[in-house]
């Protein structure tokens, strides 16, 4: 099982958007993906680039640096076909629609190149949105969020009704498969409870680090 992040699936199927040789004609050509590169926060959020079709290859150079690239995705490709990855997903990179649709899209390409993708999401802006929408208080211990019942059942509901269902939706949007689950359905996770502080002594109330 293969762990990466949100921001990483951009370097197992797309070329690099600085290089001369990038073409999104030719690139969905070798991937059999759209016309655009996969899902990277910080390309679309930072320095969105207008890459169109029409920048196509000017030298025999850019073509050599485009089959190297290609042989180098293809090879990334065939190594993580019928793998199960692990894909975190969470923060800022869940704020913004168009980043949604584009994550979801991004999963969906992944199941179609024989890949078995497993997201695990967060959803802290969310959660914190619904608390002060309800009047719930809610602070952190050494970077952690204390939670009494009261914000477990909050964050219960924003993540396993809201922004599970958005995600799984999304991706069978896009054309792929997803379920969408919690730890609570069938006992599918367990854990112990868990101590903040240098020292383990402070209560985070129910908090727990997954054992099964």
């Amino acid at each position: 099982m293969n762990l990466i992040t949100a921001t990483s699936i951009l370097s197992i199927l797309t070329l690099s958007s600085t290089s001369s040789a990038f073409s999104p004609s030719a690139f969905s050509t070798v991937t059999k993906t759209a016309n655009r590169p996969l899902y990277r926060p910080n390309y679309y959020s930072s320095k969105h680039h207008d890459i169109t079709t029409s920048r196509l290859y000017s030298s025999s150079d850019d073509t050599s640096l485009f089959s190297s690239n290609a042989a180098t995705i293809a090879s990334s490709i065939s190594s993580l076909a019928n793998q199960t990855i692990v894909v975190k997903y969470g923060g800022n990179a869940m704020t913004s629609p168009e980043l949604s649709t584009l994550f979801c899209q991004d999963v969906a390409t992944l199941q179609k190149l024989g890949m078995r993708v497993v997201v695990v999401h967060g959803g802290g802006p969310m959660i914190n949105a619904m608390l002060d929408k309800v009047g719930v208080e809610s602070r952190f211990e050494g970077g952690m969020r204390v939670s009494t019942p009261e914000v477990v059942e909050v964050a219960s509901m924003v993540l396993c009704g809201d922004v599970n269902k958005r995600i799984s939706g999304g991706i069978v949007l896009a054309g792929g498969r997803a379920l969408g689950l919690n730890g609570r359905d069938d006992g599918l996770l367990q854990c112990t409870k868990l101590y903040g502080g240098d020292d383990g002594s402070l209560d985070l109330g129910n908090v727990g680090q997954v054992s099964v």
